[in-house]
Formats: C-alpha cells, structure tokens, sequence
C-alpha cells in the first residue's frame, strides 16, 4: 500500500506479532526507529521491520513523504486501518501527528493494526482492546469501513 506522511506525523514506538512491515521511501524523508537504531530513509531506501521487532516512524521534515507498506503476510485489518486514518485525518478528525481525534477511532487504529505497545503506553492496552472490541459490536468499524474503505 502506499500513502503519504505528512510532516509532522509519527507513531509511538510499537510492535506487531502477525506480521512484518517492509518500508520503502517513494519520496521525501522518513525517520524510522528499528530495534535499538534510528534509521533516517531517504527515497529509494528500504526497512524491514519483523514481527515482535520495536520501531516507529516520524516524518521530521516540513516535506511530505510518500511510503509504499508492504505486509508479509498480507493483513486486511492493517490495510482497513490505514485508508481509515488517512480518510480521518482529510476530515480534520486526527491531530496534525496523524492521531484520531475520538478515542474510540485511536482504540481501533491500534487494535486492528496489531499494535502492541511499550513502555508506559502499554498500560492502556487492555482499556484499548475493551474501546475497540464495543466499537467492533456497535457497528462503528463498519461504517468508518463503508466511508474510508
């Protein structure tokens, strides 16, 4: 898949157990935490996050960055989560950062894209799960399915 991250847009630091994440920079720059190392991509450069791998990403530049995410193996609920954030933030219903705005819309983007956090955020991990699975129930992820997808 690929999008773009606006300047400014980040992740907490996180992991995922389904899957690895392969980052190719298309254009602009991107800062990616990997492990213990901070990799700063440049276009034509590659990342390849493994499962249970720590990283994040920052756009620490004033210039947008255009990323092509491939997923091994391939996750539908990633791929919802994505196009869902993005469609979120062009309504103005994620901070600058790219950060849903609703915390139900946050439960989500991290429960179905298998985020598992670190450090103190993973506190807030079984609350999130709870928002996320009611959400799920309410019919929620379907609409903003319907809307973004």
């Amino acid at each position: 898949m690929e999008f773009n991250i606006l300047p400014g847009e980040k992740t907490p630091g996180h992991y995922h157990t389904l899957f690895a994440e392969t980052f190719e920079i298309l254009r602009g720059t991107l800062e990616v935490g990997k492990g213990e190392d901070i990799l700063h991509l440049q276009q034509g450069d590659i990342a390849i996050i493994n499962p249970n791998e720590k990283h994040y990403f920052h756009n620490t530049t004033e210039a947008e960055c255009m990323v092509k995410v491939s997923i091994n193996p391939g996750n539908q609920n990633f791929e919802n989560v994505l196009l869902i954030s993005k469609g979120l933030a062009k309504d103005g219903l994620a901070s600058a950062a790219g950060t849903p705005k609703k915390i139900s819309d946050l439960a989500l983007f991290v429960y179905l894209n298998n985020s598992k956090m670190i450090g103190i955020q993973k506190k807030a991990e079984p609350v999130f799960n709870y928002i996320a699975r009611t959400a799920i129930k309410r019919g929620w992820l379907a609409e903003l399915i319907q809307k973004y997808c």
